[in-house]
């Protein structure tokens, strides 16, 4: 697993804590940053990125602001680039090699949804609590337990340096990690059969295609592979996913991949390797 240099990560966040606060921008503190902050009251030494969050439609946040604020993070040496979903606009960020998620969630019947797909009511934002990170006052959620709770389970006060992504997934209900437009999903995949089609070939150690094996993206959809060794999706949006090769104890946890909508891609099982790995699903033609 990667992790940050602590020192430029703290730097990193108290610049964007000036550029935000100087655009008038609420935000708040989201996934293992706000689990730092409220756990042990500083960053998480072996995190990999800073976590923040807005929601657009609270706190005066709009579409407008968001894209004026990332030009002022140009401006300031960020690298930046910007996706957009159904659910939020991610912006994200990188400087002194320091990456961060700023994710603008869009809220639905009062839930926003949260990586990789964490139903969050909204009233945890409405009135933001703080606490005090690097010396100064950071927004959290409100309760924090509450909304860690559900971002991690019953044990998120333990520190977890692996396997965090297990009890994250396990906490989500059924019906969210199946699939949260399924609906919309069937539409398109009837108007534009290859546009959203999506494979990923599952490979032995031995690069064999291992057939009969479930594999799930976490907010879309569950399916088991063909003779091939193909499993067959329809996505909506360029994002990150986790995604879930195998079940019960053999299976592997990607909690980090960048999947396109319409793009094969290819896994190879490494059975020494069964958590932490990254960027490990490689787009084939």
């Amino acid at each position: 697993m990667r992790t940050m240099h602590m020192g430029d990560a703290e730097k990193v966040l108290l610049e964007i804590r000036q550029l935000l606060n100087d655009t008038n921008i609420i935000f708040f503190l989201r996934h293992g940053t706000c689990l730092g902050a409220v756990r042990d009251g500083e960053l998480i030494p072996w995190d990999d990125d800073i976590d923040i969050g807005s929601i657009i439609g609270l706190h005066d946040l709009d579409e407008r602001s968001i894209y004026k604020a990332a030009d002022r993070f140009k401006e300031a040496g960020f690298t930046v680039k910007i996706l957009r979903t159904d659910f939020h606009i991610g912006v994200e960020l990188s400087k002194y090699g320091i990456p961060v998620d700023w994710t603008c969630y869009k809220a639905f019947k009062g839930d926003i949804f949260q990586y990789p797909a964490v139903k969050i009511p909204v009233r945890l934002y409405e009135s933001l609590r703080q606490t005090c990170l690097l010396g100064e006052s950071f927004y959290v959620p409100n309760p924090a337990e509450e909304y860690l709770t559900l971002k991690y389970g019953p044990d998120w006060r333990v520190p977890k340096k692996v396997g965090f992504e297990g009890d994250i997934i396990d906490s989500i209900p059924e019906s969210a990690v199946l699939d949260r437009s399924g609906v919309l999903n069937k539409i398109l995949k009837f108007l534009f059969p290859k546009k959203y089609a999506t494979k990923i070939k599952i490979f032995g150690p031995d690069m064999v295609p291992i057939k009969m094996t479930e594999v799930t993206i976490v907010g879309v959809s569950r399916c088991t592979t063909d003779q091939e060794g193909f499993a067959h999706f329809n996505l909506l949006n360029e994002d990150y996913y986790a995604v879930v090769v195998g079940n019960d104890d053999e299976r592997e946890i990607l909690y980090e991949e960048i999947l396109k909508p319409g793009k094969n891609y290819s896994y190879i099982e490494d059975p020494n390797e069964k958590y932490g790995r990254i960027r490990v699903l490689k787009e084939t033609p």
